[in-house]
């Protein structure tokens, strides 16, 4: 007598199951249509580019004629204040999208001559990219007056110069074989710097004339040439000998 109910209940069980299922689907389906697919409720923003290390990086090299300094230039041994040479040059370069940047270090090596002594030595220094071939270009360029502190009773100290944005395009044929990061001593590469405006002497009143009585005065000498000092050709060269 009891089990003719167990049919009727199973499936009146089955029955109200099948309809949460239906009402959950539409719920979802209703849900998907305002947010999109579930499970990805937010649209992710797209990722910045990445920067890429493999680039190849152009070559290195010191510029010739341009691997030692010293000063002042063009004296004899005895008369040298300090004497600089460069030494090993490192790089790494970076690709972001179609730009690449190119972190750049130098070190060197500053020696006190005979005439020297501890202070601070500003050693100037260039960075330069140039597109080698028959028209070489110059495609990137920098000046850098490096400064050196020399302790008392030092006869040697080491100096490093770094450039992290050395940025270029990148060739249109990812070919870099032909670009060439130089490095070498520019003494004459430091701006000159424009001469300071003085104030303007005021002018002095005019004087009345006065009558003159007898014989005019005699004229009065006019004071000799002071010797003047003439700046060498070169800024660190000597100046003539005094005679």
């Amino acid at each position: 007598m009891g089990n003719w109910l167990v049919g009727p209940v199973v499936r009146a069980r089955a029955g109200l199951g099948l309809m949460i299922a239906a009402s959950a689907l539409t719920a979802c389906a209703s849900l998907e249509s305002v947010l999109g697919p579930l499970g990805t409720p937010f649209q992710q923003k797209p990722e910045p580019p990445q920067q890429q290390s493999d680039v190849d990086c152009p070559q290195t090299t010191i510029r010739t004629g341009a691997s030692t300094w010293q000063l002042p230039a063009g004296v004899s041994a005895p008369n040298v204040r300090y004497q600089a040479s460069l030494g090993q040059i490192d790089r790494e370069c970076a690709l972001l999208g179609q730009t690449v940047t190119a972190k750049v270090g130098v070190e060197g090596r500053l020696l006190v001559g005979p005439k020297g002594g501890p202070g601070r030595v500003s050693v100037p220094i260039r960075i330069a990219l140039v597109q080698e071939g028959p028209q070489p270009k110059s495609l990137w360029t920098k000046f850098y007056s490096v400064p050196v502190e020399v302790p008392s009773g030092q006869s040697q100290v080491t100096f490093a110069q770094v450039e992290d944005d050395l940025t270029f395009p990148l060739p249109p044929d990812r070919n870099m074989s032909r670009y060439v990061i130089y490095v070498g001593f520019d003494p004459k590469g430091e701006p000159a710097r424009p001469p300071a405006k003085g104030k303007a002497k005021p002018k002095a009143p005019p004087q009345a004339k006065a009558k003159a009585k007898g014989s005019p005065p005699p004229p009065a000498s006019a004071p000799a040439p002071q010797p003047g000092f003439a700046p060498p050709p070169n800024s660190f060269e000597p100046p003539p000998p005094a005679r």
